[in-house]
């Protein structure tokens, strides 16, 4: 899939790594590949890891959001890890709401907080 990478981590729960040729704009491309990635691995949980992205604008934003429903759609919890101080700084300049995902320090913390649910 280009512009994210997907790694089984146990049974249950999947690390998505964007890739510098995600498109936020256009979440729909990745849409399909996710699901079926997400529904073969029967993933209940899906770790997305920020430590690339120096900086989440209303677009990426945006892109969360449809992920974040996507996984809701099949059962499975988001949990973003690793946000960059500059990425939270630029979510916190512009969001008015509670984001629709779970957010956790890394993968060990992520994954503590998904065996509690």
């Amino acid at each position: 899939m280009q512009g994210i990478h997907l790694t089984i981590l146990s049974r249950q729960c999947v690390l998505l790594e964007p890739g510098l040729s995600l498109d936020p704009a256009h979440p729909e491309q990745y849409a399909d590949d996710i699901i079926a990635f997400l529904q073969k691995n029967q993933s209940k949980g899906l770790l997305y890891d920020l430590k690339n992205i120096a900086l989440i604008d209303q677009t990426y934003y945006e892109w969360l959001k449809y992920l974040t429903t996507l996984c809701k759609l099949n059962n499975t919890q988001v949990i973003v890890i690793d946000m960059q101080p500059s990425a939270a700084f630029g979510l916190s300049c512009f969001i008015n709401e509670t984001p629709p995902f779970k957010t956790a320090l890394n993968i060990e913390t992520a994954r503590q907080s998904f065996s509690q649910d």
